[in-house]
Order: C-alpha cells, then structure tokens, then sequence
C-alpha cells in the first residue's frame, strides 16, 4: 500500500489541484480568476519535488500495472515542466479572447496526469486509460475558444483522428492479449520471444500497433490533423499539445518496441524505416510551402518525429542504450525549443491584431527585439546550428544511427535537416532583413503583449535551449540513466 501511494504522489497532487481550479472557478469573478494559472504552476512544482525525491527507488505496484523507475521519473520532470511552462504562456492569452477559465488550466493538469499515467505504465490497461485521459482534455483544450469556428474545428478534427488511432492501438494490443493472454508487457516480451506464437498474428498486431502510434505523434502518413489542429487551437494549447502528448507517446513507444516487441525487431523495423523517411520528407517539404507559422511549425514537427523514429531503429537495432537515450535528450530539447517557438507567438497574438503570418514577422527586430531575439535563438535551434541545443540533439540522435549500423539513414536525416534550415532562417530572415507592411505595423503594440509570467515562460525555454546546448552531460546523463533502468527490459 505504501509503495502504491509513493508511486502516485505527484499525479494525485495534480488530481487534487485540477479538483480545486474546477470547484473555485466558478465562485469568482471574472478579474478575481487572474492568478489562477498559478495554482496550477504550484501544484506542478512539488509534484516534480517528490517524483525527484523517489529517484533512486524501483518497484512496481498496482498489480504490476505500474512501474517507478529512473525511465518513468525522466519522463515525469519533463511533463510537469512541460505543464508549468504551458500555463506559463497561458494566462494573457485566454483573458484577452474572454476565456480566462480555470477548466483550462485543470484540463492541462488532467492532460499531464495522463502522459504521466502513459510514461509509467508497463501493462496494457493501465497504458490506456492514460492515454485516454490525456486524449479527452486534449481534444477540449483544442477547442477552448469555443467562440471561434477555426477552434471548434480543429478540435472535431482531433477527436475524430484521435478516436480512430485509439480504436486501432487497441485492436492491437487486444491481439497481443488474446495471443499471450497477459497484458504486462514483460510477461508479453516473454510469450513473444518464445517463438511459439503465430506470426501472422503478431505482424497483424505490429501493424496495427505502429499505426495507432503514428497518429498520436503525427507521423506520415497520419499526420493530416496536425496542421488543422494547431492552426486551429488556442495558441498555449497549441504549444502543449504539440509537445506533451508526444513526449508522452515516445515514452510507451520506447516500452512497447524496445521490450515488449523487441524480439520483433526483423518485422517492425522495415516498417518504421518507411515510416520515418516519408515523415521526414513531408514534413520537411510541406513546412517549405506555409506563411501560416503555426502550420509551419506543426509540419516541422511532423520532420522532428521523422528523426526520432530513426533514433527509435538505432534502439531497436543497437545492442546498447544509445538509441533510446538520444530519443530522451532529443525530446527535452525539442520541448524547450516548440513551446518557446510558439510562446513568441502568444506574446505577438496578445501584443496586436496578429494572424500568425509569417508576412508579419517582417521587421519584427525593430517593433519587438526582444521577442525577435528570442526566436532567433529559438529558430537557430531547431535547425540544428551550434551552439544551441537543437544541435547537439540532432548530433547524438544521428551519431545513434551510425551506431547502429544505419549510416545511410542517418545521412538522409541530416540532408531533410538541411532542407528544414531554409523554413527556419527564414523567419530570422522576415524578422531582421525585411520591410513591414504599413497595414501590419500599425496593429502592432509594442508592450502591448508584456505579461512578466509570459516573459518568464519564454526566458526559461530560451535559458534551457542556450544551457543545453553548452552544457548537456547532466541532462544527457540522467537520459542515460533513465533507459538503463527501466523496470523489466
């Protein structure tokens, strides 16, 4: 019982808080509700406290549907980090389209109980009904302006992606129950590796399985709602969706390929080598064609799943943990660098009349340096340019690949890499180097946008991506750390 208790602190915290935020909201005024986001915020900083208080502890609980490992307290920090800065971000925003809700912040809290749920589970029920309740708050934070038709549509359009990639992940794993009839993933492992299963079966299963997943982190080819949805979504929400629930994903799909599956590695690994090449490519060339940012960015993120794929083939391939670690650091930096990307635009959303339009961003150094600086550096990084972050994880990612012997795909990641280059100094390009139009410059307030816990969201993105990219061992070691003790592999 006490361990059961222990593993379940910080979701439970932020049960609690998400809990107050829906019963108080509606006692207060409207003005009375500026603050809330803290709440929330607070909730997410002990809960991150006594996940790294139980670091060095590894057990499993809740009949083995539940595993506290160094694997599953990475992932945890990184999600209510994730959440805090979300809600960072969030505040302005919403009172400035008259939602200024504590549901929202409760759904980001729900959200985030439900990746936690996904990183920790090693038994398929368990694992679902995370995902279910990280899936049910996404779909409502995507259409939180319900006023706007863009919002409400880009929340149908995930619902009904989502229900479908649900419904699919778990015609898989119904198949890998009724084929082992278990749902812990090490005892499915084992039944699996015996040999003594049907292999048409398990094909049909690891179809199914790669499918599901690739619709939940947007790969190719079902990444089609991505660009809906985040164009659509409020701007914050957009911001955490495009980061939480992949970082969430990632973590079961290390777990289910790596050790449920990984004596499957001849079967899946073919598939997910088309998968990730056809992400990268339309990913990279479809972010060419946009002047919508937020579109930009979500087919930019489509590429950077395309990588990460590949670095999930390098742990599938590899006899060492070197794959899956470099899906770790890589995901860490990826979050600081999306969620600051589209911080900057909150702060120019809430500054003006602004449309997202890379148009827009034309002589934004002069109107706004600050922000401009920002997302230079933001940009430089997700490009993959020295000395940020970005650089150093695509680096330890393809150098993953090499060591697995897949150097040939490494060099495709690195010519897509190149590619996504032009879309990103492109914005720097529009910001520094380009003449507004009149129309644009006269919406445009400066101070306008200024929240000092906007600011403070954006300043520490920025911060995390400048200090990993100089000084990545501490991250870089607690990833390695992290896949060397996941509980069962």
């Amino acid at each position: 019982m006490q361990h059961d208790v222990v593993a379940i602190v910080p979701e439970l915290m932020l049960v609690a808080a998400a809990l107050v935020l829906l019963l108080i909201d509606p006692f207060l005024p409207a003005k009375g509700r500026r603050g809330l986001s803290w709440l929330g915020i607070m909730a997410c900083l002990p809960a991150a406290a006594s996940v790294w208080l139980a670091r060095s502890q590894q057990f499993s609980t809740f009949s083995h549907g539940i595993a506290l490992d160094g694997f599953a307290v990475f992932f945890k920090i990184l999600l209510l980090a994730v959440a805090a800065l979300a809600m960072l971000l969030s505040e302005k925003h919403l009172a400035r389209n008259g939602r200024l809700l504590g549901d929202y912040y409760a759904l980001v809290l729900l959200a985030t109980v439900g990746m936690m749920v996904m990183a920790s589970a090693i038994d398929l029920a368990t694992f679902f009904v995370g995902l279910e309740l990280m899936a049910l708050s996404s779909y409502l934070l995507a259409g939180f302006f319900r006023h706007q038709l863009r919002s409400i549509e880009a929340s149908l359009k995930y619902f009904l992606t989502g229900s479908f990639a649900s419904a699919i992940l778990l015609f898989g794993m119904a198949l890998l129950y009724g084929l082992t009839g278990s749902t812990n993933y090490q005892q499915i492992s084992i039944a699996i590796g015996s040999g003594s299963l049907d292999g048409h079966v398990i094909v049909i299963a690891v179809v199914l399985l790669l499918g599901g997943f690739a619709f939940k982190v947007a790969a190719a080819p079902f990444h089609g709602w991505a660009p809906d949805v985040y164009q659509g979504a409020p701007t914050p929400a957009a911001a955490f969706l495009s980061v939480g629930p992949k970082i969430a994903a990632f973590a079961a799909i290390i777990k289910f390929f790596t050790i449920m599956l990984g004596s499957e590695q001849a079967r899946w690994v073919p598939l997910m080598i088309v998968v990730a090449i056809a992400t990268m490519l339309i990913g990279a060339t479809m972010a060419l064609l946009q002047h919508d940012l937020k579109r930009m960015l979500a087919f930019s993120s489509i590429a950077h799943v395309g990588y990460l794929l590949l670095a999930l083939i390098a742990a599938g391939q590899s006899h060492s943990n070197f794959g899956s670690s470099a899906i770790l650091f890589y995901l860490a930096a990826y979050a600081a660098m999306n969620m600051g990307a589209f911080g900057v635009l909150v702060f120019l959303a809430n500054s003006a009349r602004f449309n997202d339009s890379l148009d827009e961003m034309a002589g934004l150094a002069r109107r706004f340096p600050g922000a401009a600086g920002v997302m230079a550096v933001l940009m430089f990084s997700l490009a993959g340019i020295p000395p940020t972050a970005g650089f150093l994880a695509k680096f330890y990612l393809f150098a993953s690949v090499v060591d697995a012997g897949y150097a040939w795909l490494a060099v495709i990641g690195v010519l897509f890499s190149v590619v996504s280059a032009f879309y990103y100094l492109r914005v720097i390009v529009y910001m520094y180097m380009r003449e507004p139009e009149p129309e644009v410059a006269a919406v445009m307030e400066p101070g306008g946008g200024r929240s000092w816990d906007l600011s403070l969201g954006l300043g520490l993105a920025t911060a995390v991506v400048i200090v990993l990219g100089v000084l990545p061992a501490p991250v870089l070691n607690a990833a390695q750390d992290a896949v060397a003790k996941i509980l069962g592999s």
